[in-house]
């Protein structure tokens, strides 16, 4: 857009935004390009955009299987990703995350000297200064993340719980975009969410809000992997099916739950519209709670959607408070199951823009 068009979104005067764009150029930041022609006389408007070679996000997702890395440009938008071997041991992740993010540089013919900022997603209870609290999933407990890192990389390191990435991310570049308040329920190993509220993601107290798998629906249930039973957790996350579906033939592995549900296996059918019930009774207490204009569901919850959505809304009716449960809606996301996640470099991107940034977890 033109310099006089930032001028009327902003409410800046003219001088003020001139003064700003000339900081901005001369970090590289932006760059001015002539605008399409409008079909009138004259010259086409000079127009104002971010520069692809401005710099680097980089996100880092601590996953399961491996350390998933994350390229994009400045605008946040992923173009790049590459899978290290996991670490064995948390002494190991400083060095092994500095590796990464070299190797991913040397792939896209970048240098480490361009990332203006990197975003790190953990799995598990991640405390407001950025250190991993516990992580049930890994077996990591009482990680100072932080502490790691902050010798390896020569950027600022942004450390978050990867369902509250993944809210982030669906607020800036998914079907929550237009939100300013939703809740987000997603997850694959386990479950888990977040909350946004009046235009911002609800951190807690400490940093652990959000773990919306660990919301009771079955008293003396299924173990959780948090150690207590009932947990929505242990009854929708992916080896929690896979494991309730061992009795039907051929399943081993959840893709195996699709395609069976896919085909219409009575037995994957039932199983999946008894999780729907599950989630319904979560969804409804959120819903009782918080009062949200919408949720969003990603991750495995969105892949199982189709076999789920009747129960799931029925629970819901069954037990939310009637004048709520009729104003809300239900959003599947659109990005959370992409083939290169979006969380690490929203991560990024939120602490490299952010005015205040005491704020978003920076150490």
């Amino acid at each position: 857009m033109s310099q006089r068009e930032l001028s009327e979104l902003t409410g800046c005067d003219k001088s003020t935004v001139s003064v700003i764009i000339k900081r901005f150029e001369g970090i590289g930041l932006v760059e001015r390009t002539m605008g399409a022609s409008s079909g009138r006389r004259g010259r086409p408007s000079e127009s104002l955009r971010i520069s692809e070679l401005s710099g680097l996000l980089m996100g880092v997702h601590l996953e399961f299987e491996c350390l998933r890395f994350v390229a994009a440009n400045v605008d946040g938008r992923p173009f790049a990703s590459i899978d290290r071997p996991l670490p064995t041991t948390p002494s190991e992740l400083g060095d092994d995350v500095r590796n990464g993010l070299e190797a991913l540089c040397n792939e896209v013919g970048r240098s480490l000297s361009e990332i203006r900022a990197v975003g790190m997603t953990l799995p598990g209870l991640v405390g407001s200064a950025g250190g991993l609290a516990e992580s049930s999933n890994l077996s990591w407990d009482t990680v100072a993340v932080p502490d790691l890192l902050r010798t390896k990389i020569g950027a600022p390191v942004y450390v978050d719980n990867d369902s509250n990435a993944s809210t982030l991310a669906e607020h800036l570049f998914g079907v929550a975009a237009d939100l300013s308040d939703f809740i987000m329920l997603d997850g694959s190993r386990g479950i888990g969410g977040g909350v946004f509220i009046d235009g911002r993601l609800y951190r807690g107290r400490s940093g652990f809000s959000g773990e919306m798998g660990h919301i009771k629906v079955v008293k003396d249930g299924r173990m959780c992997g948090c150690g207590a039973p009932g947990c929505l957790s242990a009854y929708i996350c992916a080896p929690a099916l896979v494991a309730r579906s061992r009795r039907v033939p051929g399943i081993s592995k959840f893709s195996d739950i699709l395609a069976a549900a896919e085909a219409g296996n009575p037995d994957v059918r039932y199983l999946l519209e008894e999780a729907g019930q599950f989630l319904g009774v979560a969804m409804a207490t959120l819903i009782n709670v918080f009062d949200p204009p919408a949720i969003a569901l990603g991750g495995i919850i969105a892949q199982i959607w189709p076999y789920i959505e009747n129960s799931t809304r029925q629970t819901i009716q069954q037990n939310a408070m009637r004048t709520p449960a009729r104003e809300y809606e239900i959003r599947i996301s659109t990005i959370s199951n992409s083939q290169i996640p979006w969380g690490g470099v929203t991560l990024a991107l939120e602490g490299f823009s952010n005015l205040h940034p005491t704020d978003p977890l920076p150490w």
